[in-house]
Parts: C-alpha cells; sequence; structure tokens
C-alpha cells in the first residue's frame, strides 16, 4: 500500500526552501506521477475538496517534475513564487515576517 502524501507539509517544506527540489512522494505509474505534477502546477482542487485552498496555492507558484524510478515515478516539487502580490503578502505575514 502506497503511503499517503501530506501535501500541506511538502508545501511547507518548499516555501521554507525556495527554489529548491522536495521530494512529493513515489507513485507506481508515470500516469499517477503526471497527474500530481499537473495538480501542483495548477493548484488544482478535487471538486469533492471544494472550496478548500490548494496547499499549492496560487497557480504557478510552484513547479513540479517527476523522475522515473526503479519501481515508478518519484515527483518532486518548488516553490518559485508568485506573481501574485498579495498572496505572498500574506505569506509573509503567516511567516512572522520571513519571505517564503
Amino acid at each position: 500500500m502506497r503511503k499517503l502524501v501530506d501535501h500541506v507539509a511538502v508545501a511547507a517544506r518548499c516555501r521554507a526552501n525556495p527554489g529548491e527540489w522536495q521530494e512529493v512522494g513515489e507513485y507506481n505509474s508515470t500516469h499517477s506521477a503526471d497527474r500530481i505534477v499537473q495538480n501542483i502546477r495548477t493548484a488544482y482542487v478535487p471538486p469533492t475538496r471544494s472550496p478548500a485552498r490548494s496547499a499549492y496555492a496560487p497557480a504557478g507558484a510552484f513547479e513540479a517534475t517527476r523522475v522515473l524510478t526503479e519501481f515508478g515515478a518519484r515527483v518532486e516539487a518548488r516553490y518559485v513564487g508568485s506573481n501574485d502580490a498579495a498572496w505572498d503578502d500574506a505569506v509573509t505575514a503567516l511567516n512572522g515576517g520571513e519571505t517564503a
């Protein structure tokens, strides 16, 4: 059984280390890994979880990639910031004044 990913923790780790690739998780198929990569890049939230906000919001603030492994594909993500000044200010305030 595959270990569930705590995407809130992954996104927080990425924000704490901007520009550095962080492991998200390993998936059995490249199709699953590609779906997660796309969800991270677009800050997608499944309809069953709406109106929740994605841990990777706003869209475009994170880059994601997949790396083939012996058992499937590993997904990695990194925080690159956003073009949303209000969002960046809110993240900075939540971090006690430290930029994300």
